[in-house]
């Protein structure tokens, strides 16, 4: 075996940097002697001096390199060398022209002033002890930010999420670290598992209480990614045990240590003990006292006779209501908390619409609000008024604490409307249901919109369900597909999928179409020219805007990852007009269609009309507008005209959106939807992924693939039931 070798050099030029996992391809200057190094060497710069542990190796193709095992960041100690450095731009305000000045002034000591006695550098003209400050602050960063990576390092934990760490804990970060490794399980994306391969590289014993109780906290955090808002005891002891590699009993302990400290709430139940992390429990609770104080206490009713109103609506909507939907504004009208449900078609967006017009004609102030941007778009434009997420209606502010959500409005600052009403409410999830109802003020009145067969929130817990099963609700059921829908197979078809029924495809200038391909490889092409090239021909539709591929799942070989390789190469190719940056399994390029992948509280933006904010949230969709490099930021523009900027150490919450997933398309609507019919995982081979897929299009449905496989997801009614406590708390409460 070779022994490890250790260099020193200057980075000269990045070749190749993947920044999710630090992977570089890098040339380095050693002594005057230019070599190629390869390996893991997160955050690394041009300017920068490094200290190499490897082998030299030959590649066949590029020749002699050295392959790096360990990377460790030097600073520079000529003057030579210090120039380089400073010019490169890594320290925050400085560029070549203050970095001549800096060197011609101190020379060799010039790093050691600005780290230890900024207060020299404003001696030189053009710097103030501001901005002086600013490049001590920037420079100290900078060191202390690398310690955490390089101490990282070795336990698989990648540069960005490094940065995460630092953010978190400061420059104190290594040493709270050393103290306690599963303090890493505060921060987002780390997790359990990698605090605890550190722990145990540090010698900690797989017995350590603090170990076991991050253990059991992690698989219930696990199966609330999940969905599940509980999880019952014998089930929560098994997964603690499997993922801790203890008995049953030592896993008993640790959720009884952590039931008595607050850590874990519980709660008795027909078939056992139900265990809760806090926040769920209390969401849970909340929710169902809150709906049952709005039922008893809202203002109800109208100032005129009911039919009177209605009638009045009808005339200045130009509607002519159907019974059905005269009972859901009657139901409305008369309590505090309703809920209008229905599939696509049945007119649950002119019910609110005349909702709209009685309230306000009452002068009742009238807030529209949905879980995602795009749906809250798509109802603004249906309602002819504003209509807001959530998130922004309850004035989601930065919390200073990382991903924690601190709502402006809430039981202390209450909403000012008088009458809330929510699209899409299959989305929502127990903590922003449970947000939404504590800033509603007494006497306000919520309605609550939705399709109950649709998929479930991405969040934990079933809320409309729920709700709909407690029975405690007042809710209305349109059934009724109106003659303009009935006219649309869209509807029909979606109808049909819902009852279990085949849709009628490839009738002759309708909207429903179903492309018969067999292999992979046939329908991943004809899904291209479909999107690229027919559609655009035969109907005008912009492919980035107005055409959304749905897949059902994400890796598999018609997911969504081979499908936007495929489309992003078809659609905006490479091109030397057009800046890229690679992160991760994507190569961003400038007009390339992108998804937020996760909620980002901290994230600020900023439209052309000069409002701004904070929060870019999961399903969030936008173009990339610019990608500079030497400010090493991605500018995005979302569907809503927000731009935001993604520092490159961000990167990884974005993804390729040509294709998504059809969890990921909820809450949106797109003009064509082509949908992709190949076998793929079992559990995403169901009827309501299929119906919920099938019900974002507006205009066309393309299905492209076996026929038998659209058969067996239409076939298969199975759906994955999750832990949720909140129907039986609704009942309980309206039980008193």
């Amino acid at each position: 075996m070779a022994e490890l070798l250790v260099i020193e050099g200057i980075v000269q030029e990045i070749i190749y940097q993947n920044i999710a996992n630090g992977y570089t391809v890098c040339d380095i200057d050693v002594e005057g002697v230019f070599s190629t190094a390869v390996g893991i060497m997160p955050g690394i710069a041009p300017g920068e001096g490094v200290r190499l542990t490897g082998k030299w190796g030959n590649h066949p193709e590029y020749g002699e390199q050295f392959k790096v095992e360990f990377c460790e960041k030097i600073l520079p100690t000529n003057e030579a060398q210090i120039f380089q450095y400073l010019s490169s731009g890594i320290i925050k305000g400085i560029g070549p022209a203050t970095a001549q000045k800096i060197v011609e002034r101190f020379g060799a000591d010039s790093l050691h002033v600005i780290r230890d006695n900024p207060d020299r550098l404003a001696k030189i003209k053009g710097i103030s002890l501001k901005k002086a400050g600013e490049m001590q602050a920037s420079m100290l960063e900078k060191q202390a930010v690398q310690n955490v990576v390089m101490f990282l390092q070795p336990f698989g934990v990648t540069a960005n999420f490094a940065v995460r760490v630092f953010r978190k804990f400061g420059p104190m970060a290594v040493e709270e670290i050393k103290k306690n490794p599963y303090c890493l399980c505060e921060v987002d994306g780390i997790g359990f598992k990698t605090a605890d391969k550190l722990a145990m590289q540090m010698g900690i014993d797989p017995s350590n209480e603090e170990r076991l109780k991050n253990g059991v906290k992690y698989v219930l955090q696990e199966s609330a990614q999940n969905g599940h808002t509980y999880l019952p005891l014998e089930l929560l002891l098994k997964e603690s045990a499997e993922i801790l590699g203890a008995d049953m009993p030592s896993a008993e302990n640790a959720v009884t240590a952590m039931l008595l400290s607050g850590m874990l709430l519980q709660e008795t139940a027909e078939e056992g003990r139900r265990i809760y992390l806090p926040a769920f429990f209390h969401a849970e609770m909340g929710i169902a006292r809150k709906l049952y104080t709005m039922l008893r206490n809202a203002q109800t009713g109208l100032g005129i006779p009911m039919d009177a109103a209605v009638a009045k609506a009808e005339r200045r909507t130009g509607i002519t209501l159907s019974e059905k939907q005269r009972e859901a504004l009657y139901m409305v009208m008369q309590n505090g908390v309703s809920v209008i449900t229905g599939g696509p078609g049945t007119g649950k967006t002119t019910v609110i619409n005349a909702i709209i017009e009685m309230m306000t004609a009452q002068d009742a102030a009238v807030a529209l609000c949905a879980p995602t941007g795009r749906a809250a778009k798509r109802m603004a434009e249906t309602c002819g008024m504003e209509a807001k997420t959530i998130h922004r209606l309850l004035e989601l502010n930065f919390s200073g604490e990382g991903d924690k959500q601190v709502f402006g409005r809430n039981e202390e600052v209450p909403l000012d409307e008088d009458v809330i009403i929510v699209d899409e409410m299959s989305m929502v999830d127990v903590l922003l249901m449970h947000a939404l109802l504590k800033a509603m003020r007494p006497g306000s009145r919520l309605i609550m919109v939705g399709d109950a067969d649709q998929l479930t929130s991405v969040g934990a817990g079933d809320v409309l369900r729920d709700i709909l099963r407690s029975g405690a609700i007042p809710a209305c059921r349109l059934t009724d597909i109106y003659r303009q829908a009935a006219e649309s197979m869209i509807v029909v078809g979606a109808h049909r999928i819902n009852r279990g029924e085949m849709p009628e495809t490839n009738r002759k200038d309708k909207d429903f179409f179903l492309m018969h391909r067999e292999d992979a490889d046939g329908i991943l092409a004809t899904i291209c020219d479909v999107a690229a090239a027919r559609l655009p021909k035969a109907y005008g539709f912009e492919p980035h805007r107005q055409i959304q591929v749905i897949s059902p799942s994400r890796k598999s070989v018609l997911g969504v990852y081979a499908i936007n390789r495929a489309l992003q190469a078809r659609l905006n190719p490479p091109d030397a007009h057009k800046q890229e940056k690679i992160s991760g399994e994507w190569t961003f390029r400038e007009g390339d269609k992108v998804m937020q992948v996760r909620n980002n509280y901290d994230l600020t933006w900023k439209t052309d009309d000069g409002e701004e904010g904070v929060g870019v949230f999961n399903g969030d969709v936008g173009i990339i507008k610019r990608i500079s490099h030497e400010g090493k930021y991605m500018e995005v523009v979302f569907d809503d005209e927000r731009r935001v900027r993604y520092d490159f150490t961000e990167l990884e919450e974005l993804e390729m959106a040509y294709a998504v997933t059809v969890h990921k398309s909820q809450g949106s609507e797109f003009d064509a939807v082509i949908i992709p019919m190949f076998p793929c995982a079992p559990q995403l081979m169901c009827r309501n992924l299929l119906y919920t897929a099938v019900t974002r299009a507006k205009k066309l449905v393309v299905l492209i693939g076996r026929e038998e496989v659209m058969c067996k997801m239409i076939e298969n009614n199975r759906q994955v039931e999750r832990f949720s406590g909140l129907c039986e708390k609704i009942r309980g409460m309206h039980a008193w």
